[in-house]
This record gives structure tokens, C-alpha cells and sequence, in this order.
């Protein structure tokens, strides 16, 4: 098979263009700025925000398309058209659990509530959900849509476990907005992977999944598993209760539960139950104690509430 994965440098898109790579002719279509991500990978340079680079350099059709850095809807109206017209018919774009609305549709979020992005999300929720619309506009025969709620693995760009293994690792304190009690969900990105790659090849029916584990965590239970990937107790988690505090200041997950119904991607044909979070998590710790330091580096907002809590960051 002949798939054109865009993006395929990045954390999500690099995992995806190594895993499609293991059985298929995989090209990439970046800006070019970072190495392709292994041999015999082929890179097409060109920004999708230009749409004369893109058609310099798409001059003919994939047997699939991966779309991994479709963010906002110009991305979508300077690539998609182009590929539909030269032939692409199988169409896989990774969307988001963002384009569900928390305030107008109760959790955990099904493949049939109605999306319009959810105002913790700012923009980034609302342009997927333009996306979405416009690649169904744009009429390709097998387009699937994937949408996963937070994405963890070796090689997380976003700092989230990290964040907090640095923590736990020093015994430093972990802030916590609320009681603790928020509730959100994940997906290995190996697991999103090889949905991506049943896409391609055919084996997934082409339609809407929410894409993770089977259910959500608590922020104190996340907390407790990271722990106990990493082989140290959990001491010191402070509830942060004022809700006028930005979580994000000194925390790596906005305040809000973010959960989303699974079964329908668990009950596809070909597709493999996800592994369990904890399993995933001490494969994952074992990755960033390899290939990082785990840089303990408190946040101007931590320090802050550090004060407030009488609690030292020495």
C-alpha cells in the first residue's frame, strides 16, 4: 500500500508513520523541520497553510490518507479537495474529544452527541470540529474519523506524566485543582496507532470512534498510578479548591472531565482490547527515565501556592 500520513514528525504522527511504515510504502507531508522518523520513510515538504506548495508537491493519489496535523480548518481546504481529486478515497483524520461540549452534553461523551468543541478548549475544539465538517464535505467514500481523549507514550511532547513524575520521583509537591475527584481518560499512542492502521488497510468501518481506555481515572488515582510506575509512594498532593486559579499554572490537565465512550471502537472487527493504563504507564516511565531527566523545574504559579501551603520547593 502506498499511505501519505500528514504531519509524521510529531509525537502522534511519528508513531503512526513507524507503525504504517512496518507493512506499507509510507510518504510524510510536513514543513520539513524535524528527521523523518526512520529509514525508508519519504518526505514531501510543503506547509498547508500554502496552498501552491501543497500542489507542487501532490501530483498524484494515495491508496490511504493518514491526516494527524489537520488543526485548523485551512488545513484541511488546501489539502483535502487536492487529494479527493486526484483519486484518495480512504481517509483517516484524527480529531480530538475536544469537539464534545462538557456544558450542553453529559459524560462520558458517545460518537452521536452533538460536537461544537468545548469552551475549555478555546479555539482548538472548535476548528476540529470544522474540520470534521469539511473533509464530509469533501465526499471521500471511506472516511474515518478517530477521536481520542488525552494521548500518553514514550516520546509525549505535551508534558503531562513527566510533569508530574518529576514530582513524584523528588518527593516535591503535586498540586491538584479540586478535590482530586475530576475525572478524565486516555489512549497509548500505540494503541491509536494501530486503529489508524486498521483504517488503512481496510479492516475498521469507516465511520466516527472515539478512540481510549475503556473508562476514566481521577486525577488522584492517575496520580497513584504513575506512582506506582515509577516505584516511589505519593506524598504530598495538595488540593488546590479556588476554582479562579488556572489549573494549567501548576497543573499539566485543564479542570474538567474529559471521558468519552468506547465500546464502539472495542467492538470492531480485527481490533485488539486497549492495555490496561497502569501496564501502559510502566512502559512508558521506563522510556523518559531512558531517554530524559525528568527535569524538576517548578512553575512561577507552584511557587506561589507553595507559600500558601507552607510547603518548600528546595
Amino acid at each position: 500500500m502506498r499511505i501519505l500520513v500528514l504531519g509524521g514528525t510529531n509525537f502522534i504522527g511519528r508513531h503512526i508513520a513507524e507503525t504504517l511504515a512496518d507493512s506499507a510504502d509510507v510518504t510524510i507531508l510536513n514543513r520539513g523541520t524535524q528527521n523523518v522518523p526512520r529509514g525508508g520513510v519519504t518526505r514531501l515538504t510543503a506547509d498547508r497553510t500554502d496552498p501552491d506548495s501543497i500542489a507542487q508537491v501532490l501530483t498524484h493519489g494515495f491508496d490511504a490518507v493518514v491526516d494527524v496535523s489537520g488543526t485548523e480548518p485551512e488545513h484541511i481546504t488546501t489539502t483535502a479537495p487536492l487529494l479527493r481529486a486526484l483519486g484518495v478515497s480512504r481517509y483517516t483524520f484524527i480529531s480530538s474529544g475536544s469537539v464534545y461540549n462538557s456544558r450542553t452534553t453529559q459524560a462520558p461523551f458517545a460518537e452521536t452527541s452533538t460536537i461544537t468543541g468545548d469552551p475549555v478548549w478555546g479555539e482548538y475544539g472548535r476548528a476540529k470540529v470544522e474540520c470534521e465538517r469539511l473533509l464530509r464535505d469533501c465526499g471521500f467514500e471511506e472516511l474515518t474519523v478517530l477521536r481520542p481523549p488525552y494521548v500518553y507514550g514514550p516520546g509525549n511532547s505535551e508534558p503531562r506524566e513527566q510533569f508530574l513524575w518529576s514530582r513524584l520521583l523528588r518527593g516535591k509537591p503535586i498540586f491538584v485543582p479540586g478535590d482530586g475527584s475530576t475525572t478524565i481518560q486516555f489512549c497509548h499512542v500505540s494503541y491509536l496507532a494501530e486503529v489508524v492502521s486498521a483504517a488503512c488497510r481496510g479492516l475498521l468501518e469507516p465511520d466516527v470512534y472515539n478512540v481510549g481506555d475503556d473508562s476514566g481515572i481521577s486525577f488522584d488515582g492517575y496520580i497513584a498510578n504513575l506512582a506506582r510506575a515509577a516505584g516511589v509512594p505519593v506524598s504530598g498532593v495538595l488540593h488546590v479548591l479556588d476554582p479562579a486559579i488556572p489549573a494549567r499554572e501548576y497543573f499539566p490537565f485543564r479542570n474538567y472531565s474529559m471521558v468519552l465512550q468506547t465500546s464502539k471502537i472495542a467492538a470492531a472487527a480485527h481490533m485488539v482490547a486497549e492495555i490496561p493504563l497502569e501496564t501502559r504507564l510502566a512502559t512508558t516511565f521506563d522510556w523518559f527515565r531512558e531517554h530524559t531527566p525528568l527535569a524538576y523545574d517548578p512553575t512561577p504559579r507552584e511557587r506561589e501556592l507553595s507559600d500558601q501551603f507552607d510547603v518548600t520547593h528546595s
